[in-house]
């Protein structure tokens, strides 16, 4: 309590004492002046019913008229009362000298918005009034201000008793209000205390004062209540000091929790949520209205989860990084940590408070490593398989050629048979490794094609006809039907890649196809796109497979004898050049032993025409060349003479780059066939300088080498070479080079 409430509270013990001596006992209101305003504190009901018996029962001894505006307990105790001293209660009633209304229903006649409206008010009293005779004098008793101080309504019970201060100046009567005293219990009250005294003329205190016997000792009940008011001074004072503390403690904690950054919230014994930090809403999305108030377990995407957490914390665990994933307002999922502990009071569980931590960046980056893991598993997985059928598919050629040339050597009878044998071989070998930089220059965006128009019919019959010698050691039933729109229709494309693809395509129906199995080749248009299908009656292709066909070295289970053949990169480079073309390719089977079916599509070209051929190379020998071969494997450097002798040419050959330049230098040459990995200075310097040689301005130059690059080709030329060839070369392919004019 502060200065000024200190002073009014001594001031009201003081008011208090200054009528003690009048008004000592209930037979005192005997002795209040006619036409006062007085107020009666009390502490028990028993003592008011007295005071007001002995009151009402005096005035009406004397032919005065009484009101009763009060409740209806005190009523029927104050009857009673009466009826026990000899009052007729009845008797009054009928003569208009004893007149009860009850207070709240009274009080409802002119209260406005929870305020007394001052007309409405003398309406209202007037009007009870006027049921009483004329009497020599008029005692009112109301409990109107009480009421309204018990609802808390205080300002308004000040005010109705300024009203009836207003009203007794025009009308004559004497008036009573009574307060029980715990009402006035806070410090709010002291100020309000002293107005309501203010507003009666006299005041009488509760029964605790008014029944000492002596005026003795009623001063030393003062001088106690002073004592009592002085210590409560400094109690209050110390009090509000350590409010004052606990209120800043309470505003820095309130602080710290609405500015922490991870999410708090609070739960109580039903799973409601009680109270949420800003952080917890702004994690979730959603208002305070939206998320206080509803189940906890709303929120969990896991029903399992919460009921886990809720067990545990029932059973009086703490609970530390309690993984779950919680939903979000806009659909979305958290995944949070928890901490919880429960607040118990005598085995009763009151609420849990929750500390959340998002930890969804966190968990989304294992789970996405977990998944490169898996990723990276299965890609050494399919490395290692790849591994094994390249040297599988290595051995079996090789092993195929050195065994022919063995019997060509010893049986000259069959020399011609193990040579086709050997030839075939070595093709598929260099087919391999084809592939191989195929896939891998396509995979790292690095090869350009070349398109021109062609048709579809003519690209169709070519790549047949390659596939030719895939087809015939299974001896499969091939049909090739292209329609007459499909036969002339054109196309933008790479020749040399679309054969690619086709024979791709047959070569793997061939892979997977048993000895006289079928083999359709099919070519049809529509209105925008040619449509090329590979169809057999294979081994097929199972539902978990089909749509992994087209992964790099993937492929049907097979026996341990691996007898169809490949390296699983074939279909990739199918994909890859039909959409680099602007198509689509698609895999389609019925499941295991039902065949396959591969359809390309490829969009057509409205205003392509065919280019016109180039003029056929003439396959006879243009004259005696001299070549030079410059190459430091010997046995490679010998077949490639004895090929190039056999062509109807002469060959030198010299095994480094520093020879080759010597002897171009000291002879002259019409052709110069360079390896580039060569030991002392490499190809590309070797024909950098032979170009710088004055006898050497004519000569051509081919760089032979199995760095089949883009890079390397553009390298090559650079370097000063006329041509770029990958090894092993096409018997075909060499003879048309020496056969090529100048």
């Amino acid at each position: 309590m502060g200065t000024n409430e200190s002073e009014l509270s001594l001031k009201a013990a003081s008011f208090a004492a200054s009528f003690s001596a009048s008004f000592a006992a209930p037979g005192a209101w005997a002795d209040v002046n006619p036409h006062s305003h007085l107020v009666q504190f009390y502490e028990d009901d028993g003592f008011l019913i007295d005071s007001l018996t002995h009151w009402f029962a005096d005035g009406l001894s004397v032919g005065d008229s009484c009101v009763y505006v009060g409740t209806d307990s005190h009523r029927i105790s104050l009857e009673q009362r009466l009826a026990a001293q000899g009052v007729d209660l009845d008797k009054l009633r009928k003569e208009g000298r004893f007149v009860c209304r009850d207070a709240s229903q009274t009080l409802s006649t002119f209260m406005v918005d929870e305020w007394p409206d001052e007309p409405l008010f003398t309406r209202a009293i007037e009007s009870v009034i006027a049921c009483v005779t004329k009497p020599r004098d008029l005692r009112v008793f109301g409990e109107m201000v009480a009421l309204l101080w018990a609802d808390g309504n205080r300002q308004a019970a000040v005010r109705l008793e300024e009203m009836w201060n207003t009203f007794m100046k025009t009308h004559a009567l004497s008036l009573c209000c009574a307060y029980p005293l715990h009402s006035f219990g806070s410090d709010a009250d002291a100020s309000l205390f002293l107005k309501v005294c203010a507003n009666h003329t006299p005041v009488l205190p509760a029964e605790s004062y008014s029944a000492l016997p002596t005026e003795a000792e009623r001063f030393r009940a003062i001088s106690l209540l002073q004592q009592k008011a002085r210590v409560l001074d400094a109690e209050k004072a110390g009090r509000k000091e350590a409010e004052k503390s606990l209120h800043l403690r309470q505003k820095e904690l309130s602080d710290f929790i609405e500015n922490a950054l991870e999410g708090l919230h609070q739960v109580g014994p039903d799973g409601k949520i009680l109270w949420a930090n800003p952080a917890q809403l702004k994690l979730l999305g959603y208002s305070a209205a939206e998320y206080i108030g509803r189940h906890l377990s709303d929120f969990y995407v896991e029903r399992n989860r919460f009921d886990e957490f809720w067990n545990r914390l029932m059973r009086g665990e703490v609970i530390y990084d309690f993984q779950a994933a919680l939903r979000c307002k806009d659909g979305s999922i958290k995944h949070v940590l928890i901490h919880s502990s429960g607040r118990w009071v005598d085995s009763r569980f009151v609420y849990t408070r929750c500390f959340i931590r998002d930890v969804t960046e966190r968990v989304e980056l294992e789970r996405e490593l977990k998944v490169r893991l898996a990723e990276l598993a299965q890609a050494d997985q399919r490395k290692n398989e790849f591994l094994a059928m390249l040297g599988h598919e290595l051995r079996n050629p090789l092993s195929a050629v050195l065994d022919a040339i063995a019997t060509a050597q010893l049986d000259h009878s069959r020399r011609d048979r193990a040579l086709i044998i050997a030839r075939r071989q070595t093709d598929q070998l260099a087919g391999l490794v084809d592939d191989l930089l195929d896939v891998g220059r396509i995979t790292q965006g690095r090869i350009a094609l070349k398109k021109e128009a062609i048709k579809v019919g003519s690209i169709v019959k070519q790549a047949v006809e390659e596939a030719q010698c895939l087809v015939e050691p299974g001896q499969h039933q091939l049909s090739v039907r292209i329609s007459s729109v499909a036969d002339e229709a054109m196309i933008e494309a790479d020749p040399a890649r679309m054969r690619q693809v086709i024979t791709n395509l047959m070569h793997n129906a061939a892979k997977f196809t048993p000895p006289g199995g079928r083999i359709d080749v099919l070519a049809e248009r529509t209105d925008q796109e040619v449509v090329l299908r590979v169809c057999d009656s294979g081994i097929g292709i199972s539902r978990d497979l089909l749509p992994h066909v087209f992964d790099l070295f993937t492929q049907a289970e097979r026996p341990l004898d691996r007898s169809h053949g490949g390296l699983g990169i074939g279909l990739t480079l199918v994909k890859r050049l039909v959409e680099m073309h602007g198509g689509s390719v698609q895999a389609h089977s019925a499941g295991p032993g039902m065949g396959s079916e591969f359809e390309v599509r490829l969009p057509v070209s409205a205003t392509a025409r065919p280019q016109t051929n180039a003029t056929a190379i003439d396959s006879k020998a243009q004259g005696d060349l001299r070549v030079v071969i410059v190459e430091d494997n010997y046995d490679a450097a010998e077949a490639l003479t004895m090929l190039i002798e056999l062509f109807g040419h002469q060959a030198t050959i010299v095994a480094d780059g520093l020879a080759a330049i010597d002897a171009v230098r000291d002879d002259s040459f019409d052709i110069g066939l360079v390896d580039i990995g060569l030991p002392g200075i490499d190809g590309y310097e070797v024909a950098r300088r032979i170009r710088m040689l004055p006898n050497a301005k004519t000569m051509k130059l081919v760089a032979l080498t199995g760095y089949g690059q883009e890079t390397d080709k553009q390298r090559a030329l650079s370097a000063g070479f006329d041509e770029h060839l990958t090894k092993p070369v096409k018997i075909e392919r060499l003879q048309a080079l020496l056969n090529r004019p100048r």
